[in-house]
């Protein structure tokens, strides 16, 4: 990241050494090392339907974010309550890595994931449910699929706004895909749990990253995710927060268009909170 009052150079330092290169090639070595180790192991999991197959993905995630020096504080608790929904705002690739160290969970990506190379195959490997965005007569299918997985006691995360921001703003949340907890709902007469989740993004290199700098961090538009990822494992150090709100029981006689207007209002209000201090009140565990 390009220090404006000082061209040339890295936010918070001079620009990559020799050494952050030298600890990135460690690192880099370090994640094909997991990788070949895990995914056949995941695939063995995944084929026989072992409980291995919630665990696995978690420890992967753990290691990618050790290699990026990133330090999760985590705030509130995740709700118990099952089947639960899931909906954080959407910054990075990182996000995946977050929440999935954190709980065994199924998450709701983009279509284009799945053609991926590598990252396509891990996804699929962690039962992803792929949605095209662009075509909604997928999206009752999609619905089905987090249906299946919340009933199976699994929580679903859906990245309710439909893309990723540059970590200073929480954009407008889609109403469409939390009709799946509506659906289940009405079909089962079960409580679905629906808990808002912020990710912030608050430091980098151990300084604040600031709203110039933030959007270093995030992963939106056209870049390119192998050089968005090398560049964070050479700066390696990321301080992210990530603060569970009350879970709300879905109610079928709630519009889902006011209950995505409450939730993008919860995290937004969250995510400014850790953004600016003011959630510090709260219980905390860096991990």
């Amino acid at each position: 990241m390009t220090n404006p009052d000082k061209p040339g150079t890295e936010f918070g330092r001079g620009g990559p050494t020799i050494f952050d290169t030298i600890r990135a090639s460690f690192w880099l070595a370090i994640l094909i090392l997991a990788a070949l180790i895990l995914l056949p192991a995941q695939m063995i999991a995944h084929g026989f339907g072992l409980g291995a197959r919630r665990i696995i993905p978690m420890v992967f995630h753990r290691v990618v974010l050790r290699a990026v020096g990133a330090r999760v504080t985590v705030r509130g608790e995740a709700t118990t309550h099952r089947p639960a929904l899931f909906v954080p705002n959407h910054v990075s690739w990182l996000d995946i890595m977050v929440l999935g160290a954190f709980a065994p969970v199924s998450f709701v990506a983009k279509s284009e994931i799945a053609t991926w190379p590598v990252f396509g195959y891990l996804a699929r490997l962690q039962r992803s449910i792929f949605v095209d965005r662009d075509r909604r007569q997928t999206t009752s299918q999609t619905a089905e699929e987090m249906i299946a997985r919340m009933r199976e006691g699994e929580p679903v995360v859906l990245f309710a706004e439909g893309t990723s921001s540059d970590g200073n703003r929480i954009i407008r949340f889609r109403p469409a895909l939390i009709g799946a907890a509506e659906s289940l709902a009405k079909a089962t007469g079960e409580t679905v749990w629906i808990q808002p989740i912020a990710l912030a993004y608050r430091r980098l290199n151990g300084l604040p990253s600031g709203r110039q700098h933030r959007p270093r961090m995030a992963w939106v538009g056209d870049i390119d995710m192998v050089p968005h990822a090398w560049d964070l494992l050479k700066d390696g150090a990321v301080d992210v927060d990530l603060i569970f709100g009350n879970p709300i029981p879905f109610d079928p006689a709630t519009d889902r268009k006011v209950i995505a207007q409450f939730l993008e209002q919860r995290v937004r209000q969250m995510h400014s909170a850790a953004l600016t201090g003011k959630d510090e009140d709260l219980p905390a565990i860096a991990r």
